[in-house]
Parts: structure tokens; sequence; C-alpha cells
């Protein structure tokens, strides 16, 4: 069986710490695109069509801003994840996010494909500070996160060269905002079950010809 996976890099590290890649051909495309839901879609798409001689199609994507909504593969089933995002991905499942959220609603969390692929708030900051200057660029980072009061760094085990040298980045963003800083490990499960297409309960899995429609209970039907 031909498989593709098609994922975000802030995934990548934990996809081929599976060994993955020795049998299914990987995509992973910039992180960037989840600033832009549109543009991702539209780029999902443009993969998903130009993967149709692949027998199986695995998009390691969460429902990233309703992203995934609406796509669809013409003639290859589709398998992927019901999850709000690469952090639910990366803790196990939404209900394992919830919970957590529960004890404490402030919190962002951070992952070594977080800090090595996308924008931390703090590089954020400082692009602010080069458009807008000082006191908008505060006004903006207060607006988009000063309801946080914590930084969690989430430990998949793929870190572990790299371990201090992210705990030290999470920290001076931590250091600047005033949050508190603290550690969870993550739980690949789901990850790897999509990854191998497993039985799962939180593993989806679409058939060819079918969008992918969000319900409005926040999950998929096919």
């Amino acid at each position: 069986m031909r498989v593709k996976l098609i994922g975000c890099l802030s995934t990548k590290n934990e996809v081929l710490e599976t060994g993955v890649s020795s049998f299914i051909d990987c995509d992973f495309l910039d992180f960037s695109l989840h600033a832009f839901p549109d543009q991702l879609h539209k780029e999902l798409q443009r993969k998903i069509d130009a993967s149709q001689d692949y027998d199986m199609i695995i998009l390691t994507y969460g429902r990233c801003s309703h992203a995934v909504e609406g796509l669809v593969s013409a003639t290859v089933p589709v398998v992927l994840p019901k999850a709000h995002d690469c952090i639910s991905l990366l803790l196990g499942s939404d209900l394992r996010r919830q919970e957590l959220s529960r004890d404490n609603p402030a919190v962002y969390y951070f992952s070594q494909g977080w800090l090595e692929y996308g924008r931390d708030p703090y590089a954020e900051y400082l692009e602010y500070v080069d458009k807008y200057g000082e006191d908008d660029a505060q006004y903006l980072i207060q607006t988009l996160y000063g309801t946080y009061r914590e930084a969690v760094f989430i430990r998949t085990s793929c870190e572990a060269k790299k371990l201090e040298q992210y705990r030290q980045k999470v920290r001076q963003i931590a250091d600047f905002f005033g949050w508190k800083v603290s550690e969870i490990d993550g739980n690949l499960a789901l990850l790897n079950a999509v990854i191998t297409r497993k039985r799962h309960p939180d593993v989806i899995r679409v058939a060819f010809g079918t969008p992918i429609i969000l319900e409005e209970e926040n999950s998929y039907a096919d």
C-alpha cells in the first residue's frame, strides 16, 4: 500500500520519530500557514489533489481554524485525527486538554516543533515593535496574550538533545510576559494511531469523494 502523509512542521519531529518515513511518503507544510486558514485550506487541497496516485492519505492536522473543513479527496480515502489542533494532538486528545484547561485555563502551550518552526509570542512582539513602535506593540501583544498566566512546555521525547535550549527559550518568553513556567508529558498515542491507521475513537476515516465536514459538536463526520 502506498501512503502519503501531509502534515504540519509543528509535529514533524514526532512523526519522524516513529520511523514512518521508511514506509510512508511525508510532506510537511510551512508552519506560517496557520496564520492564514484560507491559504492553509487551499494548500492542503492542492496537496491532496496531487496525491491521488496513492492508496491512502494521512492528514496530521487538527481542525486548525477550520482549515480542513470541506477538503475532498476524489479517489483516495483520508485518515485524520479528531483534535482541535497540534496541541491536542501532542497531549493525546481534546479531552485531556479540556481537563487540563479546567484546572488552569490561562495556559499557553509550547512544544519543540512550535519553538523550532513557529513564531513565538516574544518574536511576534519584536516584529510589532519594528512595524508599529513600542507603545502600539505593547498594546497589541497585551490584547493577544494578556489573559495568559503560565507557559507550559509539552515534552514528547524527541526534543531530548535540545531540551535545555527549549527550556531556556520558554523561560525567556515567560519572563517577558510575567508568566509562570511548567512542563508536562505529551502523549503520542493519537498521533501514532493516525499514522498506523489503527482503530481509535479519535481517528477519523473519510471515504473518497466525501468532504470533511465539521459538526456543531466540533467533531468530524465522514
